[in-house]
């Protein structure tokens, strides 16, 4: 869609084909299509999230059923999307967070080659809601984007619902049996501090820890007991020395620490 926001023609041949798919079985991959013309994007993921059960994987592009599996098996609780469904049950637009868990960034994005993910999430029945996720293995994507696909979403809410009101009660979108869900997982324990970036010392990268763990400046304090501003002189150092301005940076130095490692076999 154009920077004026008057939608071109392959958003009004995308919302065409989704208001046909709606009550077919086309009618997912059809949103998919109507959302991804929206934002540049590498890959797609289409996920359920439930309140209660564990998630469901119900398509993707451009990625393995390998790393299905694995999130599936291993990493699914420290998604913060399931997270935040759990805790909101909101519908809406969402980007991933720095303060996400560390083991979802570091060790699952890091090894399906994802640098940043936004998602769509619709209202999908019974304290379920469908996730759809443009994903890039390279950048990030801008707030432009965000709002792109935030202008529109009373459009996929409304085609979705039209969906689920077709369908009858016992309707459900994947073949996998229902199984309880594990509570979200809100952090993970580090241990590459020192080799990562020796040039920092204990105290600094103590705090980079609790940064990476998705703690902000006033919790940090709270937890070492140090004064806020404190806190926040030590960032500036850690910064300084690793030659970063931001948050994202240093997770993403994290993130490429963490893909090396997985490469070398360690």
């Amino acid at each position: 869609m154009p920077a004026d926001g008057i939608p071109d023609i392959a958003f009004l041949g995308a919302l065409a084909a989704a208001i046909e798919g709606v009550g077919s079985e086309r009618h997912v991959e059809r949103l998919v299509d109507l959302v991804g013309a929206l934002v540049p994007h590498d890959l797609v993921t289409v996920v359920r999230y439930s309140v209660s059960e564990r998630p469901e994987f119900v398509s993707h592009r451009n990625y393995s059923d390998e790393m299905v599996a694995r999130y599936l098996d291993t990493f699914y609780p420290y998604d913060p999307f399931y997270a935040q469904w759990r805790e909101k049950q909101k519908a809406g637009v969402v980007r991933l967070l720095a303060a996400a868990p560390v083991r979802y960034i570091a060790d699952f994005l890091a090894q399906s080659v994802i640098t940043d993910e936004l998602g769509v999430l619709l209202e999908d029945g019974q304290g379920w809601c469908l996730g759809i996720f443009l994903d890039r293995s390279k950048g990030r994507f801008s707030p432009a984007d965000v709002k792109r696909l935030e202008a529109q979403f009373p459009v996929f809410a409304s085609l979705h619902a039209l969906d689920l009101k077709s369908r009858r009660p016992a309707f459900r979108r994947t073949e996998q049996p229902a199984a309880p869900g594990q509570d979200p997982r809100q952090g993970a324990a580090l241990g590459a501090e020192e080799r990562l970036w020796p040039e920092l010392s204990p105290r600094e990268r103590e705090i980079v820890r609790l940064i990476l763990a998705g703690h902000p400046t006033a919790g940090i304090a709270r937890k070492l007991g140090l004064a806020p501003g404190t806190v926040k002189n030590h960032r500036r150092n850690i910064y300084t020395k690793l030659d970063i301005t931001t948050e994202r940076e240093l997770f993403l130095q994290y993130i490429g620490a963490a893909d090396r490692r997985s490469k070398a076999g360690q």
